[in-house]
């Protein structure tokens, strides 16, 4: 088996691949394909942990088909400085605790340039880019004009989030309050 991860600023990414053989010829084939989005204290690792990090929630992710695998397991990474993580003698914390959590599965870490790893678009999925809400108003803008879509079957559907969207970021204003003074929609719903 091998796993390859890579991160981005805002997203890690992995692919679990099986050997296959096809027309007598070994193929590497992806099994699953893991993705997540960075939580704000996560955007803030440096390179080399945020790496390490998508390793860890990769190997976690498919602990069910890593734990106990025949063969080691091949962790290809584009961080070269993770080849030799389990072997290094000072560690911080966080590393510690990941440490012992990739104790549990027989792996290799190998490094593989960036380009060539197809992990790399995983983590760099437009829909983990989203612009971050800053105000209570820009965070029920940012879901309205989410909603690109031209046709008008969705309306209903968007004004509904919209206003849920309203009531859930001004929590302490009455509910009438804020349908009669925020949640007037324009019509033509354009973004």
């Amino acid at each position: 088996m091998r796993v390859e991860t890579d991160t981005s600023a805002f997203a890690i990414g992995g692919i679990l691949m099986q050997q296959f053989e096809i027309d007598g010829h070994l193929h590497w084939l992806p099994v699953a394909y893991y993705s997540k989005k960075l939580l704000d204290t996560e955007t803030r690792y440096g390179t080399g942990e945020q790496e390490l990090f998508a390793i860890v929630k990769a190997m976690h992710h498919w602990r069910h088909y890593c734990r106990g695998a025949r063969h080691p397991i091949v962790v290809l990474t584009d961080h070269a400085n993770l080849v030799w993580f389990m072997t290094t003698p000072n560690l911080t914390r966080r590393q510690l605790k990941w440490a012992k959590k990739l104790a549990e599965y027989d792996f290799n870490v190998t490094y593989r340039e960036g380009k060539k790893n197809p992990a790399d678009g995983l983590s760099k999925s437009p829909d983990y880019k989203l612009p971050k809400a800053s105000t209570t108003s820009t965070a029920a803008e940012t879901v309205r004009q989410s909603f690109r879509l031209g046709n008008n079957d969705y309306k209903p559907v968007q004004e509904k989030l919209y206003t849920l969207a309203v009531m859930t970021l001004w929590p302490r204003r009455p509910v009438q309050q804020v349908r009669q003074e925020d949640v007037v929609l324009n019509t033509n719903m354009d973004v």
